[in-house]
């Protein structure tokens, strides 16, 4: 595994992650439905209680579609980021070739669930900030971002010390780090449209209850689970590139993350 052993390219960086990824297919594939039937439910019912704005503004009561809205969404983050951990804590074992047991992806995040939890607030935040002032702040804040969940799981460090790591690791790496992401918004592009639209035709979105069918579900967690581990590996393979030209190759020397009890 080619993955944190020595300086690579952004190609080589997405190259390595597919490998890691289907040598390890089914063991990920596990973790990734074990962390998205939850969310895929949770998000489903966060979605169907939000309130619709009515067109009459005098007719909107502003506490109340405020406190839901902001609510629901803040659920539906924190419950992105726990999959994410999931999914980055495989792969940090994947890189090392380690074997990737779901038990110890669920004992190792909800073990770091505050971290975690605190992080998706900080950076989610931020992010939106960023977009909201002109846009390229908040393409830049995803980059940099990226890396914070695979640095708090592989470091123990807390939220705060991941929004610092972020910024020391991506320091004189961005062109490496702006290509993966390039290249992996591409293939995640590709994969919706060739995964979700082609053989379960709006299954990247979560339904309502209103239009809950079970077969139709099923599908959709299936196919959810399926194109989800892309991006956490590839957050994971930049994160080991850049902690690599940060602290030094290999960077998957050291001892790699142990289940919690």
């Amino acid at each position: 595994m080619d993955i944190g052993q020595h300086d690579l390219s952004a190609g080589d960086i997405v190259a390595g992650t597919f490998r890691g990824w289907f040598n390890n297919f089914g063991q990920v594939f596990l973790v990734s439905l074990l962390f998205t039937i939850p969310v895929f439910i949770v998000n489903a019912l966060v979605l169907t209680s939000l309130p619709e704005a009515p067109e009459d503004i005098e007719n909107l009561e502003l506490g109340n579609f405020l406190v839901r809205t902001l609510g629901g969404s803040f659920v539906s983050i924190v419950l992105g980021f726990l999959l994410t951990a999931a999914l980055a804590f495989s792969f940090l074992k994947v890189f090392r070739n380690e074997v990737v047991e779901p038990a110890d992806a669920v004992s190792g995040v909800f073990a770091q669930f505050g971290a975690i939890a605190l992080f998706a607030i900080i950076a989610g935040f931020l992010t939106a900030i960023g977009f909201i002032f002109f846009i390229i702040p908040g393409l830049i804040a995803v980059i940099v971002f990226s890396l914070g969940v695979p640095a708090i799981i592989n470091e123990r460090i807390s939220a705060t010390e991941a929004v610092s790591r972020c910024l020391q690791l991506i320091s004189g790496s961005w062109g490496v780090a702006i290509g993966v992401v390039l290249i992996g918004f591409v293939i995640n592009l590709l994969l919706a449209f060739v995964v979700g639209g082609i053989s379960a035709p709006g299954a990247l979105s979560y339904p309502t209850f209103a239009d809950f069918s079970i077969a139709r579900s099923l599908v959709q967690m299936a196919v959810s689970a399926l194109v989800a581990p892309l991006i956490p590996a590839l957050s994971t393979a930049l994160y080991f590139q850049l902690k690599g030209r940060t602290d030094g190759f290999p960077s998957t020397g050291q001892e790699p993350p142990q289940p919690y009890v």
